[in-house]
């Protein structure tokens, strides 16, 4: 009698285990609440291992979304799956990492995300016609979600082969680098960069209820544009190191 309980429970949960590994990922997708401004469409697979061939974020389209399910996580208390995304995406965006979620709520590491300035520069508001080349890379080595943005963050923000162009003359900024943290539930960034056209140093916050400061300085180089020099008078007259004091704080 034992052993056929036994058995009939090892059939059960085999049978279980293979519906559960084996029910199609477009299914469970339809089953899942909607969440406003996502719409995903051709989805293929298992909600273990898939991909949906178009994914879109109110008006950012992300192109194709791969997945793949970590098991080993689940011996940390986690579930983690490996993702990339970006192919077929209109704003050539591609990253890369992993995201998941355990006892202390959602979590991201060593993703990369990196994007062309010129896709981003569509969507600042920027007062003057400038043109901005160079790719922007995103590396986050560990994230922890908290309400409203998180409760760890190690990252950086990278901009590379930098270039900014405008009707009177062009900057080169070279290596540009922002170390990015979260401290008592507002996100940090630091960065400074140095070229023949100008240098600067720069602090940012944003606040838990969506504040920010930015605050910082900049001082023309010896190959800072001579048109745009002239413009900067508007700003007032630079300290006694040559420099541009700036400070700008508001709400989004």
């Amino acid at each position: 009698m034992k052993y056929k309980l036994l058995l009939g429970t090892s059939f059960g949960a085999v049978l279980v285990g293979s519906v559960i590994a084996h029910v199609p990922a477009s299914w469970l997708w339809l089953q899942a609440p909607m969440i406003h401004g996502l719409n995903v469409s051709g989805i293929q697979g298992t909600p273990w291992e898939g991909r949906a061939t178009q994914v879109r974020w109110q008006q950012y389209q992300l192109g194709q979304v791969q997945w793949r399910f970590n098991p080993s996580a689940l011996l940390t208390g986690k579930v983690a799956f490996t993702v990339r995304f970006g192919q077929g995406s209109e704003m050539r965006v591609d990253g890369r990492g992993v995201i998941g979620y355990g006892m202390s709520g959602a979590f991201a590491n060593n993703f990369l995300v990196s994007i062309p300035a010129t896709e981003v520069i569509k969507y600042a508001r920027v007062p003057a016609p400038i043109k901005v080349d160079g790719l922007l890379e995103l590396t986050v080595r560990d994230y922890l979600h908290a309400q409203p943005f998180c409760s760890t963050l190690d990252a950086s923000l990278a901009w590379s082969t930098a270039n900014i162009s405008s009707p009177l003359g062009g900057i080169n900024p070279g290596a540009v680098i922002a170390d990015l943290s979260c401290n008592d539930g507002s996100v940090l960034a630091t960065t400074n960069q140095s070229s023949a056209d100008v240098s600067s140093d720069w602090q940012a916050s944003l606040a838990p209820n969506y504040s920010y400061k930015l605050s910082g300085w900049f001082k023309p180089g010896a190959e800072f544009p001579s048109q745009l020099g002239q413009q900067l008078k508007w700003l007032g007259d630079p300290d006694g190191k040559g420099r541009y004091n700036l400070n700008f704080n508001g709400r989004l």
